[in-house]
């Protein structure tokens, strides 16, 4: 195994440059945009696959399992949130889900790790900054956006450079972790993969999948962190979630 292969993007087509402005950007398709593409293809069979047929009483195994990580996906968004679930639990679970199979897609090969990519990692951030004004402005209106002159107006610059830096260190906190670690992995396989190969695996996808939970949950805590928990707790109080008991 190349570590380097492992680790660092390989441009596989270059489409050239294009020139906006004064602005000059360079289009080229690398692996890791092949691998998010499969990785995006083979959730979407997966959700197919697992929503056929579904039965309320003898439900098939797949069900069983489909049921099962969805509530406790479910339970960890109320046990952090602490208010109806609903309208988050989409966004959240598709993070999670998505970030998990970015992560350990890349211990296939020849695929590339697109979370160790700053660029796919800029996107998701990218996403997530958007989720928090969208979720913002549609429990509390315009008025959401009043949080960016307190306490007071004088400090409006400094709470939006707080506002990007915060996305910022999203970014690069999922970027660098999965840049490090796929080259401790990279390197520790190349040292006992012919002695202890399951049990690194096993330590791999435990490591991706802890990863992507962190992701989502400060996805969740920023989208959180600018609403009115109580406020929102009596608004949504007409929805009636039965996560089996939650």
């Amino acid at each position: 195994m190349n570590v380097a292969e492992k680790v660092f993007t390989k441009e596989l087509f270059d489409f050239g440059y294009i020139t906006i402005e004064n602005i000059k950007i360079h289009l080229a398709l690398t692996d890791v945009v092949i691998t998010t593409w499969i990785a995006m293809a083979v959730i979407i069979v997966l959700a197919f696959i697992f929503t056929r047929n579904l039965k309320i009483k003898n439900p098939s195994t797949k069900q069983i399992f489909i049921e099962t990580l969805l509530i406790a996906i479910a339970k960890q968004i109320k046990d952090f949130a602490q208010m109806p679930i609903s309208p988050f639990f989409n966004f959240i679970a598709t993070i999670w889900i998505f970030v998990a199979f970015s992560n350990i897609i890349g211990m296939v090969p020849p695929f590339h790790t697109p979370t160790g990519d700053i660029s796919a990692v800029a996107g998701l951030s990218t996403i997530t900054l958007f989720s928090i004004y969208y979720y913002g402005v549609k429990f509390h209106g315009l008025s959401y956006f009043k949080k960016f002159f307190e306490p007071v107006f004088i400090l409006f610059p400094l709470n939006i450079v707080g506002e990007f830096g915060r996305i910022l260190s999203l970014t690069f906190r999922l970027f660098g972790n999965m840049l490090g670690w796929d080259l401790i992995i990279a390197i520790l396989v190349l040292l006992t993969a012919v002695i202890v190969p399951v049990p690194m695996m096993l330590f791999n996808i435990l490591g991706d999948i802890i990863q992507a939970y962190l992701f989502g949950i400060l996805t969740l805590a920023y989208i959180v962190a600018g609403l009115k928990v109580e406020e929102l707790d009596k608004k949504l109080a007409y929805l009636k979630e039965d996560w089996y008991e939650l």
